[in-house]
């Protein structure tokens, strides 16, 4: 079962993207800010990490940064969300998508990205290429 790694600072937020990865087979880990997800990222292995751009302490576009220049982190598929009308043009992200995030939108999208990695033949340790639905 793929890990996704959930990032933003608004709690309702993370519950709601919590409960629908869930329901669709993601096991799920969740962190506040930028810093307490690569601290996580350094600890676990995860498959993909959906993060919020704009938060404290350290942004979604300044974590995904770290996650593409640390050797043991720079595979795996990062989903930058904001609410912003365009994604930042200075970070190497898999995908970007605005809020409000519409759950399907954000299955649809960690679903394709992990298959195309898994294509590419970029694997993480003890990853599986897609979740089963139901």
């Amino acid at each position: 079962m793929p890990t996704v790694l959930l990032v933003d600072d608004d709690v309702d937020t993370l519950d709601a993207w919590q409960c629908v990865c869930e329901a669709h087979g993601y096991e799920t880990c969740l962190a506040a800010d930028g810093r307490a997800a690569l601290d996580m990222l350094r600890q676990r292995d995860v498959d993909i990490v959906v993060a919020d751009w704009r938060m404290p302490v350290m942004s979604g576009s300044v974590l995904c940064y770290h996650v593409r220049n640390e050797t043991s982190l720079a595979e795996i598929v990062f989903i930058l969300v904001s609410g912003e009308p365009s994604p930042p043009a200075f970070v190497y992200y898999d995908g970007f998508l605005r809020k409000p995030l519409d759950p399907t939108d954000l299955l649809s999208a960690m679903e394709r990205l992990l298959l195309e990695r898994a294509a590419d033949g970029r694997h993480r340790k003890g990853a599986s290429a897609a979740p089963r639905n139901g």
